[in-house]
């Protein structure tokens, strides 16, 4: 007769026929430490981590909250645009992401968020994402300072990291020079850029403005440029389609809530001057050309929009020979 016993899957067989007590006490013996052993290797297998863990990637799932956690800890948000569908984007996180120096160099010195471009559409094409796998770096103002897109190796993909984040760490202290700021006489900017805006406190909204839906087709005015931005923080700034606001029959993105809100309380303070038309061009040849924010100005604290490069440095070195003729046109109907 067999008798079988199944605890943590190991099977005992005892055979009352052929075996003695002293044979029989010895395999008692031995199935209890058996037991033992395998019963500390389950615990242990419990309590150390394994090496696929500590090689992780801390992905966010969530866009507008990495923003954040970038601004408030004064870092990069590596962006990674993926698909259930892409084979490539899955041997993209297996072969590179997981290596140990890749995982701990992008969680220490980056923000990580995964974006899936099925789920997030607007956004990947605000961005120009074409095809998947693609890495973005951009800054929590959702300003592209890196894109690269297909499989990257380990060893291509760190070195370009480490770059990209000792180049941020160098500028950090630097102003941004991304406009021709003018104050009170024609001038090089001077004001440093603020990271971080505080929100007001009313929740008042002026009249003419309108919150948008994010899946509104329409194209952004100003190329998709943060409005509000340019006069906070002296520098271009992408917006994103979740942060949409209509103004003046134009879509409007924004590169933060706050960015909005400080919008929404005083659009007049950052609309650009005789309605973002070219006041060079204006002036010349009485065309009403549409200017743009690459080539923006401020003069006595207004923006102002130029069409070109070489209009921008027209207006600079001598911003009061358009600006009232300018307005006197606009004035005209």
């Amino acid at each position: 007769m067999r008798h079988f016993s199944n605890t943590l899957n190991v099977t005992f067989v005892r055979n009352h026929a052929s075996a003695n007590p002293q044979t029989e006490q010895t395999n008692l013996r031995c199935g209890r430490f058996l037991r033992a052993v395998l019963l500390v290797a389950v615990v242990l297998e419990f309590v150390i981590p394994t090496r696929a863990t500590a090689d992780q990637v801390s992905w966010s799932p969530n866009v507008e909250s990495a923003l954040r956690t970038a601004n408030d800890a004064n870092r990069l948000v590596l962006m990674k645009f993926t698909a259930e569908w892409c084979g490539p984007c899955k041997r993209f996180e297996r072969e590179t992401f997981t290596r140990s120096a890749v995982a701990q160099y992008v969680n220490q010195n980056f923000v990580p968020v995964l974006v899936d471009i099925d789920k997030r559409k607007n956004l990947a094409k605000h961005l120009k994402i074409t095809r998947v796998p693609a890495v973005l770096i951009v800054s929590p103002d959702m300003v592209v300072l890196s894109r690269t897109t297909g499989f990257q190796s380990a060893q291509k993909l760190l070195p370009n990291l480490q770059k990209i984040a000792a180049a941020h760490s160098r500028s950090t202290s630097s102003p941004s020079k991304n406009i021709a700021g003018l104050t009170k006489s024609p001038s090089a900017p001077t004001l440093p850029v603020s990271r971080q805006v505080t929100p007001p406190e009313s929740k008042k909204i002026a009249p003419g403005i309108s919150l948008v839906p994010p899946t509104v087709p329409d194209s952004p005015a100003f190329e998709g440029l943060c409005l509000s931005a340019v006069q906070e923080t002296r520098s271009l700034v992408s917006g994103m389609p979740e942060l949409a606001l209509q103004y003046r029959d134009k879509l409007l993105y924004f590169s933060s809530a706050e960015q909005m809100q400080n919008f929404r309380m005083n659009p007049k303070k950052y609309w650009p001057r005789i309605d973002g038309v070219c006041p060079v061009t204006l002036t010349e040849s009485g065309q009403k050309t549409e200017g743009k924010l690459k080539y923006a100005a401020i003069f006595r604290q207004k923006l102002w929009l130029l069409s070109s490069a070489e209009n921008m440095k027209k207006f600079v070195s001598e911003p009061t020979r358009y600006i009232t003729p300018a307005s006197s046109r606009m004035a005209v109907p």
